[in-house]
């Protein structure tokens, strides 16, 4: 028996955490564009009035925008947790090297 050509080895499709976990994905996307967006869309934020007490909106708006982002960022690692492949899968498994 001969082994395989390297050609037909490469055929064989990798672990694609994107295809298996399309909905997971989608949400990351779009959770990350809303937190860029939202800081980048300038007219949101970018007015004098209303004032909240002596602090005009903007700075209000980016006291209450910078705990949300971090919220979100850490839902948005928690599910990339879930598009890791599964131990023993072959793919991008832990084998203990360099222990």
């Amino acid at each position: 028996m001969s082994q395989p050509r390297a050609e037909e080895r490469s055929i064989r499709p990798a672990w694609d955490s994107i295809s298996a976990h399309p909905v997971v994905s989608a949400i990351i996307a779009i959770l990350i564009f809303a937190s860029v967006f939202f800081s980048l869309y300038v007219p949101l934020y970018a007015s004098a009035t209303p004032k909240i007490g002596d602090f005009p909106f903007f700075y209000f708006y980016l006291i209450v925008y910078m705990p949300v982002v971090a919220i979100v960022l850490g839902i948005v690692i928690w599910l990339q947790t879930k598009l890791r492949p599964p131990r023993g899968s072959g793919e991008g498994a832990d084998t203990g090297a360099g222990r």
